[in-house]
């Protein structure tokens, strides 16, 4: 129970005040545990009482020297390996203590493999402690003697772009150290959390050694021994885990006062910095001394790859060789026999193909990184003007043109990218096949070769993604330091520079490219074939001029349809007409002139085909029809604008034919839409087809006695005085028949219709005509007149009623 509680009693210590304290106590459990393993079983219990007396008192053990802890590290160390050397021995399965399980075994051989690579780790971690001990120190002392630069100011920007790359380096060190520190101290309570449970494994071996039975003593030594084992391990680990925490914290510390020391010096640098003749001529000479290096390695691989050349030639004559032997010659067992030949040789081929491929990969990797080098030269070209810029104006210019580098690099470093993962994961799929073939295997060198050349190639594109990314980083870096923060900005410096990002916005979407086409140049009499982007800028230049030759041709289409109704060439409604139709064939060569006028081919528009001109042609099935019926109505002219139609028990004047419909007017001034395909399809009764005069007819009946040659007379007197009666045919009145109460006569006139006139109209002032000369004449128009006869029988009874009193 003393042990217990003292254990507990130390894991809290180790969470308030530290690990150290809680991890030497631990450590001193398991040696002194160590020394209690030989004393017999007698001898055991006063071993153990001075054990518990030593774990016993409560003041804090002095923290041992390096040199020490290097001492006791190497013991536990030596003892591990020599217990794990005597589980290893042949019989000592077979002597083990009664009751102790395989399993058992099996799990305290495992604590010994840990602790050993715990102690062995740990020896090996002084040394890092110490170096970022030291580190830190060396730190300290730097920024504290730091005054300023060995050299005069003013100061070169190259020293500025060194020191602000270290600063940037250091800070994702930093970030790394961070993330690093946070994960081992989690690891570090986990540990510990094992560690508590493991000494409380420790203090209930000793209780049950304490306890147990003659017979059963060696097994609950053996498991003492085992819990202590497995005790040391797990304070080995949080001993190993502590030291890696004080070495991030170490190396956090150092970076901090490294980054503060870097932030100082920037802004020394920065308060006189200048970009001189002497940094330039400085960079070019760096620049020419790297491109003479990557020359070299340019030739080294071009040797390489007229050799793969050669082999590569090989491997297909030797392949050829073999398959050139006609199979129906050769006997089966010889085939058979040639068969893992014939493999061979194709693999052959396979590698010699791929190292061909990946030398030439090599060359272009290479020249990437020449071109890279005049891509980093024209760059700080730009930025030496955008240094020296003296206006707003040349300085956002400057920018504009470090744009376009990082927006390059950009997309360089995506495809480098790209390119490297694929390369890494065909190197991952040949080391998954190296791992299973045997050294034996004819195919094991080729195996290995094709892992050779594949590493170079992932090691080249390694080194060109840095280099593209640290020089986008670079420019980035530049970009953002010359852009002014607009808090610190005037008003004045606000407003030019809205202007200048306005401008320069509304012409990245003047040149956005909506899409391409190919087109055809002939030069030297071969046809060159290249794509000729269609820039949003160019679609606005062609709305623009389609709204400005539309709106003219409209102006002019509206002069012609006054002046042609002016002068009575036409009526409103078909000059009205004409003008709709005529304006839709002007629009449509409109659109052809506008892409020819910006040399836009009619081709553009193909991706109109194939399925989407099937989905449209079906969306658009009703309204192309009624387009074409309108076209062929105005073609045939059976039904023109002011004729008066009756269709699907509708009548009335067409006042319109448009592309879709036409308007009908009724009699009652009500217009309908009828669509132009209903003119094809149904039945139409076009009343003013081939002439304008339509004959009408007006009945009356006049009483029996009356002459009807002079009621003939009347009504054709009556409908010859009429003003907008048609004189040719001349009206006509006819008896038609004898009615119930009256003779029955019709008046037979015509009327044309494009005249002023109206039926109705016509109708009544001829009943009035009428009805004035039949009274003239005394002819009476009856009443309806029945006769009534009554059946008698017999004689009718009559009778007189009173009236009732009143």
């Amino acid at each position: 129970m003393i042990i217990r509680d003292s254990s507990k009693l130390e894991l809290g210590q180790a969470s308030v005040f530290g690990w150290k304290p809680a991890i030497h106590r631990s450590l001193a459990i398991s040696s002194l545990l160590l020394m209690a393993c030989p004393h017999s079983a007698s001898g055991q219990t006063a071993a153990l009482k001075q054990v518990a007396e030593r774990l016993e008192p409560a003041k804090p053990k002095a923290q041992d020297v390096p040199e020490d802890a290097r001492a006791r590290m190497a013991q536990w160390d030596q003892e591990a390996r020599d217990t794990l050397a005597r589980m290893d021995a042949p019989a000592a399965a077979t002597t083990l203590p009664a009751g102790i399980s395989a399993e058992e075994f099996d799990e305290r051989r495992r604590d010994l493999e840990q602790t050993v690579l715990a102690t062995t780790r740990s020896l090996k971690n002084f040394s890092v402690v110490e170096d970022a001990r030291k580190a830190l120190d060396a730190s300290r002392s730097n920024a504290a003697a730091w005054t300023g630069f060995k050299q005069n100011p003013p100061y070169s920007l190259l020293l500025i772009d060194d020191l602000l790359t270290e600063r940037a380096a250091l800070s994702a060190a930093l970030g790394s150290f961070t993330s690093s520190l946070a994960n081992y101290q989690r690891l570090l309570a986990s540990v510990l959390a094992e560690t508590k449970i493991a000494e409380d494994a420790v203090s209930s071996a000793l209780g049950q050694l304490r306890n147990a039975a003659p017979a059963v003593v060696a097994a609950a030594k053996w498991r003492l021994d085992a819990a202590r084992g497995h005790s040391r391990m797990l304070a080995l680990r949080a001993g190993l885990i502590q030291s890696l925490i004080d070495s991030y914290q170490d190396r956090i510390a150092t970076a901090k006062i490294d980054l503060a020391l870097l932030d100082r010096q920037v802004k020394l640098a920065r308060t006189d910095a200048c970009f001189s003749d002497e940094d330039f001529s400085k960079l070019s000479k760096i620049s020419a001394e790297r491109k003479q290096a990557i020359r070299k390695d340019l030739d080294a691989v071009s040797k390489k790859l007229k050799a793969a050349l050669a082999t590569r030639s090989q491997a297909q004559a030797a392949l050829s060789s073999l398959t050139s032997t006609p199979a129906a010659t050769a006997p089966p067992a010889a085939a058979a026999a040639e068969s893992p030949g014939l493999e061979l040789a194709k693999y052959r081929l396979e590698v010699a193909e791929g190292r061909v491929e990946t030398m030439q990969a090599l060359t272009e990797g290479l020249e990437s990184l020449q071109q890279l080098e005049n891509v980093a030269i024209q760059a700080y070209q730009d930025r030496r003007t955008l240094v020296e810029a003296k206006t707003p104006r040349l300085r956002a210019q400057a920018l504009d043109a470090l744009v376009v580098p990082r927006e390059n690099l950009w997309a360089w470093v995506n495809v480098v990218d790209d390119e490297l993962a694929r390369t890494a994961a065909d190197f991952g799929k040949l080391e998954a096949r190296a791992a299973a073939v045997s050294s034996e295997d004819p195919r094991f060198a080729l195996l290995n070769e094709q892992r050779a050349y594949t590493g170079d190639k992932l090691a080249l594109l390694q080194r060109l993604s840095q280099a593209v990314e640290a020089q986008r980083q670079l420019v980035k870096r530049w970009i953002l330091e010359y852009t002014p923060a607009p808090a610190t900005l005037s008003l004045a410096a606000r407003l030019a520079t809205f202007a200048t990002a306005t401008w320069s916005t509304a012409k990245n979407l003047w040149a956005f490219k909506v899409m391409s086409f190919d087109d055809k140049v002939e030069v030297d009499g071969q046809t060159i074939t290249g794509k000729i982007p269609v820039t949003l800028g160019m679609l606005l230049r062609a709305a623009v001029f389609f709204l400005i030759a539309y709106g003219l041709c409209s102006l002019i289409a509206r002069r012609l349809h006054r002046g042609l109704v002016a002068r009575g060439h036409l009526a409103d409604a078909q000059a009205r007409t004409l003008r709709n139709w005529g304006m839709i064939v002007v629009g449509l060569f409109l659109v052809i002139a506008t892409l020819g006028f910006l040399h836009i081919p009619l081709t553009v528009f193909a991706f109109f085909g194939g399925a989407l001109a099937i989905g449209l042609g079906f969306g658009t099935q009703s309204l192309i029809k009624n387009f074409i019926s309108g076209i062929i109505v105005l073609v045939e002219r059976k039904v023109r604008v002011g004729d008066i139609v009756e269709v699907d028990g509708i009548a009335g004047t067409i006042i319109e034919i448009n592309t879709r419909s036409s308007v009908l007017r009724g009699a009652d001034d009500v217009e309908t839409m009828i669509p132009n395909s209903v003119f094809l399809d149904s039945r139409v009764t076009n009343r003013t087809l081939s002439d304008t005069r339509m004959r009408r007819c007006l009945r009356l009946g006049v009483a029996y006695g009356t002459p009807p040659t002079q009621v003939m007379d009347i009504l054709t007197a009556a409908a010859g005085r009429h003003g907008l009666i048609c004189s040719e045919p001349p009206p006509f009145a006819v008896f038609e028949n004898f009615g119930e109460s009256s003779l029955l006569f019709g008046l037979y006139f015509w009327l044309d219709l494009a005249g002023p006139g109206n039926a109705l109209t016509v109708a009544s002032d001829l009943r009035l005509i009428i009805e004035k000369h039949l009274a003239e004449a005394g002819f009476i128009v009856p009443f309806p007149q029945r006769d009534v006869h009554l059946a008698t029988p017999r004689p009718l009874e009559v009778q007189w009623l009173a009236s009732p009193p009143p």
